[in-house]
């Protein structure tokens, strides 16, 4: 297995919620390679996640996790309004609600973080106005 197709393996398994441990077993026997790699690969990945996740550009990924909102909450509302189900019916409602709440977290992250920078510059320079 190449390095590409490990790194991809790995942050998928984390995305799943396999432990580090977990994970460095599971591919050290899938892959054939020394689990110091894998460990390596965890040490290194502020260096080649950016890259292989093309996370470039922050605003485009908040356009990508967006979207992602917006089709979760398109597939909720469908099942809310399509499914004979009261539960179905309750647990499309609590994902639309969950959606919106994170929607707007990640919408109002960008105004925080321009803040928060602002105050660090001016706490930097020995200016602080609360």
């Amino acid at each position: 297995m190449e390095v590409i197709e490990r790194r991809f393996e790995l942050l998928k398994l984390e995305g799943l919620g396999f432990s580090q441990a977990e994970i460095v077993k599971q591919l050290s026997e899938k892959t054939g390679c020394a689990e110091r790699t894998l460990y390596n690969d965890f040490e290194t990945r502020a260096s080649w996640q950016p890259v292989l996740q093309s996370v470039i550009k922050p605003d485009d990924v908040l356009l990508k996790i967006t979207n992602r909102y917006e089709q979760i909450y398109r597939q909720a509302s469908l099942r809310l309004l399509s499914s004979p189900n009261p539960s179905v019916q309750l647990g499309a409602l609590n994902t639309m609600l969950k959606v919106n709440s994170l929607m707007f977290e990640t919408l109002v992250l960008p105004d925080l973080m321009c803040r928060l920078r602002a105050l660090e510059q001016k706490a930097a320079r020995g200016v602080f106005v609360p």
